[in-house]
């Protein structure tokens, strides 16, 4: 629902110390029932593939050691709901203690369940890369926004999606200095 916001911190070894409500409630709505245990795990935990942890981790450096504030858009969509939101990322002046508070910009309901994003829809042994940045797919070594296979690469076989359920909402950053993002978006490519 738009408007929607929750937060949580992390200390300086990247474990959760600190959730509100918000957080278990979106946690709840999304059909994560791991939130409870949330506390004392390390962020990584939640942060699917190497790709993603590495430039998360870059950017967190950065927040830390730099500039001490961002804000950023990102997706997180479920399988029924497509959502953009923003993430405030904030180092305290320790600048170990790092604070994230997110909020739902828009929400638009699908004409379709999307069933590879239903973390309890059954999965084959196969996956399918999907990137954590804008929700695109790789498909035959190609980045699509809404593959034209997908609905009969489904047929075909259950599919993995390359991306943890019950993902924290910052799994999907856009950062604002090039050379960040991944090969596949035009502002990721170095000039």
């Amino acid at each position: 629902m738009t408007g929607e916001s929750l937060s949580y911190a992390i200390d300086d070894q990247d474990h959760l110390i600190k959730v509100d409500q918000g957080y278990y409630r979106f946690a709840e709505e999304n059909g994560w029932d791991g939130a409870g245990s949330s506390l004392g795990r390390s962020l990584w935990d939640f942060v699917a593939g190497s790709e993603m942890q590495k430039v998360q981790r870059i950017l967190l450096r950065r927040i830390r050691d730099e500039v001490r504030e961002v804000e950023l858009p990102f997706r997180c969509d479920g399988p029924d709901v497509r959502r953009e939101m923003q993430i405030k990322i904030v180092s305290h002046s320790s600048g170990r203690t790092v604070m994230f508070a997110a909020r739902v910009d828009s929400e638009q309901r699908r004409n379709g369940h999307q069933p590879m994003l239903d973390p309890l829809a059954p999965r084959g042994d196969e996956t399918l890369a999907m990137c954590g940045w804008c929700d695109r797919f790789e498909v035959d070594g190609e980045w699509l926004a809404r593959p034209r296979r997908l609905s009969s690469l489904q047929q075909a076989a259950p599919l993995g999606v390359g991306r943890q359920p019950g993902s924290v909402p910052y799994a999907s950053p856009r950062p604002r200095w090039r050379g960040a993002a991944p090969r596949h978006h035009p502002y990721g490519q170095r000039k």
